[in-house]
């Protein structure tokens, strides 16, 4: 198989240009790809249960190799994430915002996973949770059990009308001080952290927050939504079902009047109240010490034959510790002839988020205080622990009686490493084309490395040698040395405190490993790093990629050259532009329009989208830009397109704290929410039940700003249009889900900029957006697969083209990419051939008016940027073809990319097949490199990575090829097209 694979990827990168345009050679690899053996599903079945039986055996014995390794390291926009890897089973502690997304990236395996362990109900704690969840149902992963504060499970009852678990069952352990939790690999052991009532309490507590949104005001929006609260819509049920739901809810709603509403409001705010009260007799904070399982030393067999033991039951007695007494009456100390046994290294992991939390006496069993065995003293200390209270004295005298033997991890926002080298290896390839619109990402948290004596391109002309070794190093030096002259990062990662010098302290990045067994050390090799060079040269290397590259410089120069009027705002940033999950590449979408230096609004809010803004902005400027943001707009109520909502508004709340009270009070008002009004059920849920956030948004139903209200928008409105310095903004219903929303804003100096969010060919938009400046509409599928596009309520690249047309928009930008499209959309030829207005969206690209006629002319050299993906994408087309050709004919679906009027009931009851647009279209081959992990993969149990990194980035096998090409027909089985 390794050698197919490397005659493979010689055969693409040697011959783009014949696989392109050679039907001959084509076919030949289509040949070679159809005629290799199918995955079979009778042995993959099989495969899971020799697994499942090779797990129920070792669980008679300790786990032979244990490490913890850092999955987010903390920092401000990065998960907190830590994952505990043992040749039994797999722990996770704490899951916070785009967990999901480095773990595939770092091919950090989760499907087999079977605890979660969260240390508060926090959402930087449990914000990659629900995300994480649909990942591991589709993995296979049948049950997860939550360990942590009491209630930590509601959050899958306030997120259950957009996070559908039917396969996956998620169960609460009961965590007692009298009940520890016990596996065949550790014992756990919990401390409940909470409050005390002394002086300390009082004197330590965090300076008081500036005021929010008076409660009074809050209680108004409540009961002003109380009908989008009462809401109970499933954006996954079936149409039919649909209808009946409407049908009975409409009939309720005549029985209920304006006094039965007020009735319902106050017994809610009295069950808030006794909620709130109880809440503040319980416990706030998790920690967990962990005990590992003592493993047995081994046997040295050659020491038992030279004392005259023989093979039977004495030596499974001396390998247990017992002493034996052999015939002749001689006595054979078990010490003498095996190694010392493990007795299982203690780990602690803890949260104290105020100094007022903090219990000694519960961890005085394992300070270095003389009288503790030493096996009870920890090998290492998890501090998820904020800075202001890690840096206090007390905080640190209490690490301190741990010992010099202890070593702490801490996992805050100290740290600085976001985690990810795939989205700069990416907007380093696409500087190349133009640094303005991609510019290079303000995130240093990654340590760049400069090769002195970089490997030579691959081309056999001497005269084409030197040049191209020439370009690619002024290339590469010169971005190497914008690096080097950026700002630094806001923090360190983990800056000690002053006093903190005789503590080994360990500042956490993404794939920091601390060994426990069989050895116990720290281990930094896996870290992250950018080898900039290497991805210039991957690029120039590409034939064909230098003269395109050159051609569109050329064209840009004469372009820019010729405007003398051109405008910084309006702009628009893309921090997300893939579609259902979030991958390496491309995250879940969230744009920002930034109208102008001092506002700006985000276009939906995927998971990670705050993530996303500390990589564009950088550490330092991301408060200053959160500050401008008036507003954010939420198309409609899918995960991916609203779960990075509440991070975003919490991260609002610390930029708008850090200024001076003066500053704040021009900056404090509340951001406008444009959601469609049922996100106030999920929002108040959470709200209740987990952190206050509801007085950091003012919402205004997106139902409330559609063409036939326009005329009676009210006071709220008119104050959210001036402060985002809008002259008009107008929503429309779209067919996709129930409450699924476009919407159209027009700025000043006459442009008009129209998103569509997720939608079929829509007339209602086509209106909205009339003459529009720029439409950015999704384009998930590509055209071939109009039909399943049809399915999931979802448009084709061509579709959404014709409704820029249709709108006479001047440009149109396709973003919303599956993420079987990671790198490039496939395009038909026939719109390359005539493509005057339209660009493709990739993440951290920014783009100005003045610079859209840019976009059409991009698309050639991206072609060659990413032409193995290309050709992968052609090959995967070819191969459903042929498919299709051998399959019994069956009426189609509508595919044409015409603009159609769907009825009230398409847009209200279209959805997408149940939760396969979630996670089908895109998971599965996130989902499959998972599985196929274990089979082509290096060894798990190495002790430290569990799968080889391949340093060119080019993973994916012939046979993994084949399983891509088998999940794109059987989706569309799945999905019923």
């Amino acid at each position: 198989m390794n050698g197919k694979l490397s005659l493979f990827r010689k055969v693409v990168r040697c011959n783009l240009y014949k696989y392109f345009y050679s039907n001959n050679s084509h076919n030949r690899l289509l040949d070679l790809l159809a005629n290799m053996s199918k995955s079979n599903p009778t042995k993959t079945a099989e495969v899971q249960r020799q697994r499942l039986k090779l797990t129920k055996k070792g669980e008679k014995y300790g786990p032979s190799t244990i490490y913890l390794q850092v999955l987010g390291s903390g920092a401000r926009g990065a998960p907190n994430t830590l994952y505990l890897f043992t040749d039994q089973k797999r722990y996770l502690f704490n899951c916070g915002e785009c967990s999901q997304r480095l773990a595939h990236e770092h091919k950090v395996k989760l499907s087999r996973l079977d605890h979660i362990f969260i240390t508060s109900k926090t959402w930087k704690n449990v914000g990659g949770l629900p995300g994480l969840s649909l990942t591991l149902q589709d993995v296979g992963v049948p049950n997860i059990t939550l360990h942590g504060p009491e209630g930590l499970d509601e959050l899958y009852n306030a997120t259950k009308r957009f996070v559908i678990m039917k396969d996956l069952n998620v169960t609460m352990a009961k965590c007692s001080p009298s009940e520890d939790f016990e596996d065949n690999v550790m014992s756990v052991k919990y401390v409940l952290l909470g409050p005390q009532d002394n002086l300390l309490s009082s004197e330590m507590k965090p300076a008081a927050k500036k005021p929010k949104l008076d409660s009074p005001k809050v209680e108004a929006i409540d009961q002003e939504f109380e009908e989008f609260i009462h809401d109970d819509t499933d954006y996954y049920r079936s149409k039919s079902d649909h209808k009946n739901a409407d049908n009975s809810k409409n009939r309720n709603l005549k029985h209920k009047t304006r006094s039965t509403f007020e009735k319902e409001a106050m017994k809610k705010k009295a069950e808030k109240v006794m909620h709130n009260l109880n809440k503040l007799g319980t416990t706030n904070t998790v920690a967990y010490i962990c005990t590992l399982k003592k493993r047995l030393g081994t046997l040295d067999l050659e020491k038992c034959v030279e004392l005259g033991v023989k093979p039977g039951p004495l030596l499974g007695q001396l390998k247990s510790g017992q002493d034996v007494v052999l015939p002749d009456g001689r006595l054979v100390l078990s010490k003498d002839v095996k190694t010392p046994d493990d007795p299982g290294p203690v780990f602690i992991v803890l949260e104290v988020p105020d100094i007022s939390y903090l219990k000694e006496d519960e961890f005085a069993a394992h300070f270095d205080d003389g009288s503790n065995p030493q096996e009870n003293i920890p090998a290492v200390v998890v501090h998820y622990t904020p800075p202001h209270v890690f840096n206090h004295p007390v905080y640190q005298s209490f690490m301190a009686l741990f010992g010099p033997t202890t070593r702490h991890l801490i996992l805050n926002s100290m740290n600085s490493c976001l985690g990810s080298e795939a989205v700069h290896r990416t907007q380093h390839k696409l500087h190349l084309l133009d640094p303005d619109i991609f510019p290079l990402l303000k995130d240093l948290s990654v340590p760049a490395v400069w090769n002195a004596h970089p490997p030579l391109p691959k081309t056999s002309s001497p005269i084409r040698l030197k040049g191209l070794e020439e370009l690619k190093n002024k290339i590469a030096l010169a971005q190497f040395q914008t690096i080097i002259n950026m700002d630094a990062p806001a923090h360190g990662d983990g800056a000690p405190a002053p006093d903190a010098g005789r503590l080994e302290l360990l500042a956490a990045r993404t794939l920091t490993v601390f060994h426990l067994r069989p050895k116990r050390q720290l281990d930094r090799s896996a870290e992250p790093k950018l080898h900039i060079q290497d991805y210039i040269q991957e690029t120039m290397d590409v034939d064909g990629f230098v003269p395109s590259l050159e051609q569109f410089r050329r064209l840009v120069d004469t372009m820019r050259y010729a405007k003398t009027d051109a405008k910084e705002y309006p702009k628009v940033v893309f921090l997300g532009t893939g579609s259902c999950i979030p991958s390496k590449t491309r995250n879940t979408s969230a744009i920002v329009l930034q109208i102008d230096e001092q506002r700006s609004m985000l276009l939906d809010c995927g998971e990670g989208t705050f993530g996303q803004l500390v990589r564009f902005y950088g550490p330092k400027r991301v408060n200053a830009f959160l500050r401008t943001l008036k507003a954010i707009y939420i198309s409609h109520l899918h995960a991916d397109h609203h779960i990075g909502l509440i991070g975003v508004l919490q991260a609002r709340r610390e930029a708008l704290d850090e200024v001076s009270d003066s500053e704040a009070e021009s900056l404090a008002q509340p951001l406008y929410l444009l959601a469609p009004g049922q996100i106030v059920t999920w929002l108040s849920k959470y709200d209740q039940q987990f952190e206050s956030i509801r007085g950091e948004f003012t919402l205004i139903p997106n139902q409330n700003l559609t063409e036939t209200k326009q005329s009676s928008q009210g006071e709220m409105t008119s104050a959210a249009l001036a402060s985002l310095g809008v002259e008009r903004l107008a929503t429309c219903h779209v067919a996709h889900c129930p409450n699924a929303f476009g919407v159209a804003v027009c700025l000043p100096d006459a442009h008009k900029i129209t998103y569509s969010g997720d939608t079929i060919p829509c007339d209602e938009l086509v209106k909205i957006g009339q003459n529009s400046t720029l439409l950015i509409h999704e384009a998930t599928m590509e055209d071939e697969l109009a039909d399943e596009a049809r399915v999931k309520m979802h448009s084709t690249t061509s579709q959404a083209i014709e409704v820029g047309r249709a709108m006479a928009a001047r440009y149109t930008l396709l973003t919303h990419f599956s993420q079987r499209y990671a790198r490039l959309p496939r395009l038909n030829a026939h719109i390359l051939n005539d493509n005057k207005s339209v660009g493709i969206a990739f993440d951290n690209m920014q783009i100005t008016m003045s610079d859209l006629d840019l976009l059409p002319h991009m698309y050639a050299p991206l072609q060659l940027m990413f032409a193995e993906h290309c050709v992968e994408l052609e090959l995967k087309a070819a191969h459903r073809a042929r498919v299709k050709e051998r399959q019994p004919s069956s009426p189609a679906l509508p595919t044409s990319g015409t603009i159609r009027q769907y009825s009230t009931d398409h847009r209200q009851d279209g959805t997408d097949d149940k939760h396969n647009d979630h996670r089908q279209d895109d998971s599965q081959s996130q989902a499959t490199d998972h599985r196929r992990d274990s089979n082509n993969e290096r060894c798990e149990v190495d002790g430290r990575r569990e799968v080889n990194l391949d340093p060119t980035d080019h993973r994916q096998t012939l046979d993994g090829h084949i399983q891509d090409m088998v999940i794109d027909n059987r989706d569309n089985i799945v999905s019923g097209s």
